[in-house]
């Protein structure tokens, strides 16, 4: 049989059969496009290209379902994201205290912390690394007591233990929740070792970032160390991201020398750990007391130069911070020349 169209006259009740011409015909087929999504699913889609085909509906075109696929795709991404968020807000203390306890059941007594802040984002100001330790026995400082329970002998006051149970990664906590569990970290120095180094703008111009943090996280984990003249077998360090520094530095080079290029003796462990100022309460203390002392300094710097609003930004490269330097030019000293929003201004 021929290949008919059927139309539906609007005069009569039974649709009449029509011959449609040759190039009607050869337009009328209907070619399949199989579209392979990115998770792995077969997505069969016919497209007619026929003007004898009269629908009400016209089906999408091959770059709308592409585009739709996307986007569902997208939106279970950015939900997953969420998740994950949500997830790491939800870090409870006992969570954030099982890496310490498990490395102080293997006899490393003085778990050290170390973070920073004002690194990577920051147009101006130093990058300034704490690294904090906790000198008490965990379980003399958060006992199941009843919070309204408070006695003369407790090491910490009911008050600060229940500010300190909701430490957590500094960028999840407000300011004013910040500032008072930085407080509490300076009024107790025999329950809390804390140290800061700091690089300016200068010396992140000469060395690069990621050299001068490097250098500031050995000097604070150094600096704690000796100033408590802790024993090194006890000694474990956890510093937040993906690099160690090397600690000790320019005493394993003597002392290289001395021993005729003799493997150095190591002192003690540091390991990195993405994430730690979320993971680890000593790194959590410390992003808290490095963002604090950043945020401090940059207080100051607004004190000289208003009009950069670097009480607001803390030195970070927000669109008005961006806008402030086209208009008036950056500022020796405290700007970071070489990052290239900077370079030229």
């Amino acid at each position: 049989s021929t290949p008919l169209t059927y139309l539906l006259s609007t005069n009569q009740k039974k649709a009449q059969p029509i011959m449609p011409p040759f190039g009607t015909i050869l337009s009328s087929i209907a070619l399949l496009v199989i579209t392979i999504t990115s998770s792995g699913n077969h997505v069969a889609s016919a497209f007619v290209n026929s003007s004898s085909f009269a629908t009400k509906r016209t089906p999408p075109s091959i770059h709308q379902h592409l585009h739709i696929m996307m986007g569902k795709r997208q939106q279970q991404q950015r939900q997953n994201k969420g998740n994950k968020r949500n997830n790491k807000k939800k870090q409870s203390l006992e969570t954030l205290l099982e890496l310490e306890s498990d490395l102080h059941d293997r006899g490393f007594k003085y778990v050290i912390g170390s973070d920073d802040s004002g690194g990577a984002g920051c147009i101006a100001g130093p990058v300034v690394v704490a690294s904090c330790c906790v000198m008490q026995p965990y379980s003399s400082l958060f006992g199941n007591k009843p919070s309204d329970e408070s006695t003369e002998s407790d090491i910490l006051p009911q008050s600060a233990i229940d500010a300190l149970s909701k430490v957590n990664d500094c960028k999840i906590l407000t300011p004013t929740q910040r500032q008072e569990i930085y407080d509490i970290i300076k009024q107790y120095p025999n329950v809390f070792a804390i140290t800061t180094a700091e690089r300016s703008a200068p010396q992140i111009d000469e060395l690069n970032l990621l050299r001068a943090t490097q250098l500031a996280f050995a000097e604070s984990i150094e600096t704690l160390v000796e100033q408590h003249e802790l024993p090194y077998e006890e000694c474990y360090a956890i510093v937040d991201g993906k690099i160690s520094p090397k600690l000790y530095a320019d005493q394993r080079e003597e002392e290289s020398d001395m021993l005729n290029h003799q493997a150095f003796a190591k002192r003690f462990s540091v390991r990195p750990y993405v994430n730690g100022d979320a993971n680890v309460f000593v790194v959590a203390l410390a992003s808290i007391v490095a963002r604090v002392t950043h945020n401090a300094e940059m207080a100051e710097f607004h004190e000289s130069h208003p009009d950069y609003n670097f009480d607001e930004n803390n030195g970070y490269g927000s669109k008005s911070h961006i806008d402030v330097l086209h208009r008036l030019g950056s500022l020796e000293g405290i700007h970071r020349m070489s990052f290239k929003q900077v370079a030229g201004r």
